[in-house]
């Protein structure tokens, strides 16, 4: 189980914090959008991989990145202002 914490509009629709189920071998970031996509359907159309930013242990990571049980993860939608 890993806990992510969403943010921006993701946290609209989901609010601040959603459980996944992922395997006990990880998986890559890619795959985590999927899994969420999945458990979490009301997120499914705000999950566009190329636009999403992961951070993993607070480090931005790329899609392929390795996310593991226990793994601190946020998703970060894009950001604007004025």
């Amino acid at each position: 189980m890993l806990e992510l914490e969403l943010c921006g509009k993701l946290a609209d629709v989901g609010g601040a914090f959603v459980k996944t189920v992922i395997p006990a071998e990880g998986c890559s970031v890619a795959e985590l959008f999927a899994m969420v996509a999945r458990q979490h359907p009301a997120l499914a159309p705000s999950l566009d991989a190329s636009r999403i930013r992961a951070c993993v242990n607070e480090a931005v990571v790329a899609p392929n990145a390795r996310v593991m049980p226990g793994d601190e993860v946020a998703l970060f939608p894009p950001v604007s202002g004025g």
